[in-house]
């Protein structure tokens, strides 16, 4: 039939754009319209801008074609779907063009229907097991690992962009905020994206005010992943992890610095594996978050292997009274994050005025050198003349030695002409051993002297001596000499009893996990302690040092204590595949209370 309307948001089913049949509508927002069409007995998915072209000349930069108008969002879609054609998790591209008008009408794409709903509206109609919703987050993680590879950010991820179809596998659409390389920005300051889903670093670029000049936010692939663990927090929690429900102020504050409750708290039903992934791409500095979507995935993999257990063959639902109560353990365990992320924020702070000092220095540093070249040219330069000079009194000399006789002109001829004094000799001397020696060399080292710079210091261990008498007191009242313990040596890495885990030197929290024999020291019990990491040797190998100094038991009591990390001597040899700076260990190991420290 002929189409009579004038606005993509007029059509209706059994108008036409182009050879497409419309069906009906899919939804409209306020960039575009989408409808599922028809043709030739085949469904798509015919998507539409709902304003037109611009006026603007032939000749109009094409950043400016992009730029401010609803044309842009609709070309980055195109671009990012044409330039991934070939991979699942993506609708192909089957048409762009322009209605009614080929040059001043609506921009239009058409891409394969994809007959799936909503990834919120199947969590809910389905109640898909927690490996059921594993796969899915897989198959998402792949799609933005692709894009990421390609330098293409997604910057506006959110749930009701995935659709999922009745095979479980997950297309993700509405890319039209999505940044491509070499492409336009589409907005001053920060994407279009949705307020609650915001990265914290978004917040404070929002706070700084530099939009306002015209700045734009330079998104990285951390927000991205930001948005994926909001997406799975409210896949396995069934809320956000800030409410947006909130005034924008409250909302804003929020995001930048409120620690949300981990999923497994919320829900018992939720693993703790999958809810420590979720926590680490929720962390408020960019480079606290996996090192890329790989990562991410390889992160997914390993939790993955879980899945032959019960608890990933239920639904997660929330508790009948709703969320589960904050426990003493939780407070705790919330605290010791708080105050980790401060540390962090403050190393980051020092590491960055550090740099600025050093590069400080580097600058004075190379404008001394070339301040010294200068000198040094001068003194070249002043050493020539003198050479040229010299050479012209021996030839005036030659002259007049000549004219007072044969024999006297040829003993002067004998004698060596004295081209230079000893003073310039010595001096030039001086002047090419700098000169031959520049101080390129010795950069580097000048600088760890005065500065420090890019200089290590050997990790001490600490000295053998007796524990304090109030540690072995309470571990006798306690009944906790002459124990061991089997621990998890880090709270914060996830995993099994069979993984390893990579630690730093520095303050160590580690968990009583199941006590070997009976034991008055309780399941759960958190050990407060230290690890040095280099520098030392067991049985030919290297090796770690672990001390503990203090014991929280699950009761709340703090009491002093004595432990070591393996045996008695308190070194544990480390796993293959460990570097300077990072010792692998298995996850779970040992704890040995003493009376001395070895």
């Amino acid at each position: 039939m002929t189409t009579d309307a004038i606005h993509p948001d007029h059509l209706k089913p059994g108008d036409t754009v182009g050879p497409w049949h419309i069906i009906e509508s899919l939804g409209s927002g306020s960039f575009g319209h989408a409808f599922k069409a028809e043709r030739e007995g085949e469904f798509f998915t015919l998507k539409i801008a709902v304003r037109p072209a611009p006026e603007l000349s032939e000749g109009a930069p094409e950043k400016l074609r992009e730029d401010g108008h609803v044309d842009g969002r609709m070309r980055h879609e195109g671009a990012v779907l044409l330039a991934n054609t070939s991979g699942d998790g993506l609708p192909h591209v089957r048409a762009i063009g322009r209605w009614p008008h080929p040059k001043k009408g609506y921009l239009f794409i058409v891409t394969d229907y994809v007959p799936g709903e909503p990834f919120h509206d199947w969590r809910e109609r389905t109640r898909p097991t927690i490996a059921q919703l594993v796969d899915v987050f897989i198959a998402v993680v792949r799609v933005v690992a692709r894009l990421h590879g390609r330098g293409i950010l997604i910057r506006d991820f959110k749930s009701a962009h995935v659709l999922v179809p009745k095979d479980h596998k997950p297309v993700l659409v509405d890319l039209g905020s999505a940044w491509l390389p070499g492409g336009s920005t589409l907005t001053v300051g920060l994407a279009p994206g949705t307020p609650h889903a915001l990265p914290p670093e978004c917040i404070t670029f929002l706070r700084e005010g530099t939009w306002k000049q015209g700045t734009r936010f330079d998104a990285t692939a951390a927000g991205d992943l930001y948005q994926l663990g909001v997406f799975m927090y409210e896949a396995l929690s069934d809320c956000w992890p800030f409410d947006a429900r909130m005034t924008q102020e409250e909302l804003l504050t929020a995001i930048q610095s409120v620690v949300p409750r981990a999923p497994h708290r919320l829900n018992p039903d939720v693993p703790e594996s999958l809810s420590r992934i979720v926590m680490r791409l929720l962390e408020k500095r960019p480079e606290d978050r996996y090192e890329s979507a790989k990562a991410l995935l390889q992160a997914l993999w390993d939790a993955n292997k879980e899945r032959s257990s019960r608890a990933w063959k239920v639904s997660p639902r929330l508790p009948p009274g709703g969320a589960a109560p904050m426990s003493q353990d939780e407070v705790e365990e919330r605290r010791l994050h708080q105050l980790e992320a401060e540390r962090r924020s403050r190393e980051a702070r020092k590491q960055q005025s550090e740099k600025l000092s050093q590069e400080e220095a580097l600058k004075q540093f190379t404008t001394a050198i070339q301040e010294m070249e200068e000198e040094l040219r001068i003194l070249d330069e002043k050493a020539a003349r003198r050479r040229k000079r010299w050479r012209r009194i021996a030839l005036v000399s030659g002259g007049l030695l000549l004219m007072m006789g044969l024999l006297v002109a040829w003993q002067v001829w004998l004698a060596p002409a004295p081209t230079s004094p000893a003073s310039s000799e010595k001096g030039r001397s001086l002047v090419s051993t700098f000169s031959n020696s520049r101080p390129v060399r010795t950069a580097a080292a000048w600088l760890c002297t005065a500065f420090g710079v890019g200089c290590t210091a050997a990790q001490v261990r600490p000295l053998p001596g007796d524990c304090p008498q109030e540690a072995v007191q309470s571990m006798e009242d306690l009944g906790l000499l002459r124990q061991d313990y089997r621990i998890v040596i880090d709270i914060n890495q996830p995993g099994t009893q069979y993984d390893q885990g990579v630690y730093h030197e520095g303050k160590i929290i580690s968990r009583v996990e199941t006590a070997w024999g009976k034991s008055p020291l309780p399941d759960g019990t958190l050990l407060y302690g230290q690890l040095w990491t280099e520098g030392l040797i067991k049985r030919g190998r290297e090796a770690v040092l672990g001390r503990y100094t203090e014991a929280l038991l699950p009761d709340g009591r703090r009491v002093p204590i004595c432990f070591v990390l393996g045996d008695s001597t308190g070194l544990t040899i480390k796993d293959p595949g460990s570097t300077p700076g990072q010792a692998r260990l298995p996850r779970v190991w040992s704890a040995m209370s003493v009376e001395w420290w070895p």
